[in-house]
């Protein structure tokens, strides 16, 4: 009598091991993506979507006379109300203007500490009451920061001065993750409540955990403030991120009315005959009050580029007034304390922004910042690292071709080393994704590298290639703005030798000269779904650019040793290669031979747990 029970325990075990064995193989497959392609396809061999000539190359300056770029609201309220994350889920930055910027020759800055800056929030939506400025009741937490006043100064005959109105940050704290607020800004002391913001509303991001990721995370570079960005803008808030990554160049202030309101090629130019380039700073204003519907209720990170510099004052002494003044950022937070550099978490994901237009070197501070940095993610609790910063360092253009090499060979070791998992882009004016690859030669353990600095800015989309006949930059050409020149020729494979390429880079997998943007969705601590998106695919029904999921492999690719680093002392003919071309291959074998061993072994599961089903069913009938 016991054969029968004996038989049913054995069936439940197999029954058993076959529902782990399917749930195992569903945690290491991707999620349905409808014939989408997987890093673990590649690597990709590269592809050129050429430009559509049907297509504008560019588009005007949005004028500043535009309603859209007027003030929204009668002073002594709030403007230009922006979100930025603290450096977890528990706290919030929130931005704001008050007072009126001024333009001319003999200014008189306002004072900041004639107003409060304040933040009035809760879990819950006040009633209309509300309204009259009868915060206290209504909100019971309150918030409260510092504001400041910048100027730019051009001591030369010609060029008009600005100074700002008071731009407040107020960090909150305390919050719950994951949790919808609804918050007033501004001074709740002015009568009947003048002084603050209508009732606006943002969701925290989730905790730092391997199981909570943001819903959707925007990235997009080099904005400007064009038709051709109206829509980047407009296409991104339709695909409603919870989260906004800008990798620098926000206003491109430095070129209105200085060009005519049309761009030039070039960044040196200068108006009229002055040393400096005049930048018009009420762009930022407008480009500030352009984004308010969107930066009011999300938060947006952003890092600095090279049309941020601004350089004032006398001999240009003075740079980056106004991106330090306008935006909050986690620097403190995370322990870089300056908003050139500095991380956050986001859910699972660990953001790393760096600054290219500050020391990079290993001997300086943001390096040792960022080892330190990388040293202490916890990868059990954030399993994604992601970088970003504004110039590229893999980029098949012809436009700032090898511009940031010495920042490449300085830094890109340390982040191989610790294995960051993406890097995004901006600064070249087009679209392009890379092949995982580390010292210019295909690497399966190398970040997937994304230029996305297609975002609508006045200088036009970039379409020439290094690879193009007669199109490879010269030596004098892609001087950076900040730090040296290396500049060097490959030592090996097809362009051995060379400065260029004579066809597209093996470690450029795609690439496409339209504007657009692109968002990240992270599946989970293995899978990423990245998607570019084109302005022209703005009404497409699922049309998309470009599209690929990202795959982790921690077990194959553990933490580096610090032997593997692009040294910064290479000679002038290049740096060696570090990895062989073939460890890509072979781990591509491996990795196709365990998904057909996984696929063997869940067929020799199934024949058996059929053979037991089929003979227990068979004595069951007698």
């Amino acid at each position: 009598m016991a054969a029968p029970a004996a038989a049913g325990d054995l069936r439940f075990l197999l029954v058993g091991l076959l529902l782990v064995v399917v749930v195992g193989s569903r945690l290491v497959r991707p999620p349905d993506g409808g014939g989408i392609p997987t890093k673990l396809d590649g690597p990709f061999e590269p592809a050129t979507r050429a430009f559509d000539r049907a297509l504008r190359q560019g588009s005007d300056e949005v004028p500043i006379t535009e309603p859209r770029l007027a003030p929204c609201a009668r002073t002594p309220a709030p403007e230009q109300i922006a979100l930025a994350a603290s450096s977890d889920a528990t706290s919030v930055w929130v931005s704001w203007v008050t007072g009126e910027a001024q333009v001319g020759s003999h200014l008189t800055p306002l004072d900041p500490s004639t107003v409060r800056s304040e933040v009035w929030y809760s879990e819950r939506p006040s009633p209309t009451a509300a309204a009259a400025g009868d915060v206290s009741g209504h909100y019971p937490h309150v918030a409260r920061g510092k504001a400041e006043v910048y100027s730019q100064l051009y001591p030369y005959p010609g060029l008009l001065n600005y100074t700002s109105g008071a731009i407040h940050h107020v960090r909150l704290r305390g919050l719950r993750p994951a949790t919808r607020y609804y918050y007033r800004c501004g001074d709740s002391s002015v009568r009947g409540g003048a002084g603050l913001s209508g009732e606006l509303s943002f969701e925290t991001l989730p905790s730092s955990a391997a199981a909570a990721y943001p819903r959707r995370v925007a990235v997009v570079g080099d904005l400007g403030l064009t038709g051709n960005s109206t829509s980047t803008v407009e296409h991104l808030a339709r695909n409603d991120p919870s989260l906004v990554v800008v990798v620098g160049d926000m206003t491109y202030a430095n070129q209105y009315r200085t060009t005519g309101g049309r761009g030039v090629p070039c960044f040196s130019c200068s108006f009229p005959d002055a040393p400096l380039r005049e930048s018009y700073q009420p762009r930022w204003d407008g480009w500030g009050r352009f984004m308010e519907p969107l930066t009011s209720r999300i938060p947006m990170m952003v890092i600095e580029g090279n049309h941020d510099i601004e350089p004032q004052g006398q001999g240009g002494a003075v740079t980056f007034a106004s991106y330090l003044a306008r935006f909050a950022v986690p620097s403190e937070e995370s322990g870089s304390n300056t908003k050139f550099y500095y991380s956050f978490n986001a859910g699972g994901i660990h953001f790393i922004m760096l600054g290219a237009y500050v020391d990079y070197n290993r001997t300086g501070a943001q390096y040792s910042w960022l080892e330190k940095d990388l040293r202490k993610i916890d990868r059990r609790v954030t399993p994604w690292a992601v970088a970003a910063w504004h110039p590229p360092w893999y980029n098949s253009y012809s436009s700032h071709y090898q511009e940031f090499e010495c920042m490449r060979q300085a830094m890109e070791g340390l982040l191989y080393q610790h294995g960051v998992d993406i890097v995004f882009s901006g600064h070249v004016h087009a679209y392009e994704r890379m092949n995982r690859v580390f010292n210019y030669t295909l690497d399966p353990c190398g970040p997937v590298y994304i230029t996305i600095g297609d975002g609508g800015n006045i200088e036009k989309i970039d379409i020439d290639h290094a690879d193009d006949p007669g199109k490879c930059p010269g030596p004098g050409d892609n001087h950076p703005e900040f730090g040296g020149v290396c500049h060097l020729n490959f030592t090996s494979g097809p362009a051995k030798g060379k400065f260029c390429w004579e066809k597209q880079p093996e470690w450029s997998a795609f690439r496409e000269s339209s504007f657009g943007h692109g968002i990240l969705e992270v599946v989970n601590s293995t899978y990423a779904l990245w998607t570019w998106h084109r302005n022209q695919d703005a009404y497409g029904e699922d049309s998309v650019g470009d599209q690929i999921y990202i795959v982790r492999q921690p077990d194959k690719c553990l933490l580096q040793t610090t032997s593997a680093s692009s040294e910064n002392n290479c000679p002038s003919e290049g740096c060696p290669s570090l990895v062989s071309n073939s460890g890509y291959g072979a781990q591509k074998d491996i990795i196709r031979s365990g998904h057909l061993i996984w696929n063997a072994f869940l067929v020799i599961w199934m024949i058996l747990i059929s053979t037991v089903f089929m003979k227990g069913n068979l004595c069951s009938r007698f």
